[in-house]
């Protein structure tokens, strides 16, 4: 996830720098002889400024959007948190989960990041994206799949009465 910030990071930092000090050694009269000599100055810096404002609006924002993002694994369910500016969940139970997807790209197998999409028995579809240790993670939430207890009423058990009325009310017949 910070792959690309990292080298936008060097990229601009080199050509900022590198662009303020072409134009401060004379060369910013040849490329704009019409600048009149007071306002020389501001043109020199006007690079290194540009590059303080795209390493600051893009760089940094996607630092602090990394460091914002936790997945967190309880005994009940997996979850998506995301506390920056905005506040956001995503999460489901795991007695929902009926299948744990890993993809991994060529750079996040590198970084042994990926994506984990994991998928109920209905149409609900989760997914995790840049997941550090995506495979483990995948691992430990299989592990919490299987030691979940067994409901009374969880996957697998047959409901033979389904007019009881100690039935959940989705499961009663009226």
């Amino acid at each position: 996830m910070l792959l690309l910030p990292a080298v936008v990071l060097v990229a601009v930092s080199g050509a900022g720098a590198f662009a303020a000090g072409w134009l401060s050694r004379g060369h910013l009269e040849q490329a704009f002889p019409w600048l009149p000599p007071a306002s020389r100055l501001w043109f020199e810096l006007a690079p290194a400024a540009l590059a303080v404002w795209i390493l600051l609006g893009y760089c940094l924002r996607e630092l602090f959007v990394w460091r914002s993002v936790s997945y967190v694994l309880t005994s009940r369910r997996v979850l998506r948190r995301e506390r920056g500016l905005t506040r956001q969940d995503r999460e489901m139970p795991l007695s929902l989960v009926r299948d744990v997807n890993v993809r991994q790209g060529f750079v996040q197998g590198m970084f042994r990041s990926g994506t984990i999409i994991l998928t109920s028995g209905q149409s609900a579809q989760l997914t995790f994206a840049d997941v550090p240790e995506a495979r483990r993670f995948s691992q430990f939430v299989l592990d919490a799949i299987e030691e979940l207890p067994d409901d009374e009423w969880g996957p697998g058990n047959e409901i033979t009465d389904v007019g009881d009325e100690s039935l959940p009310w989705e499961l009663r017949e009226d």
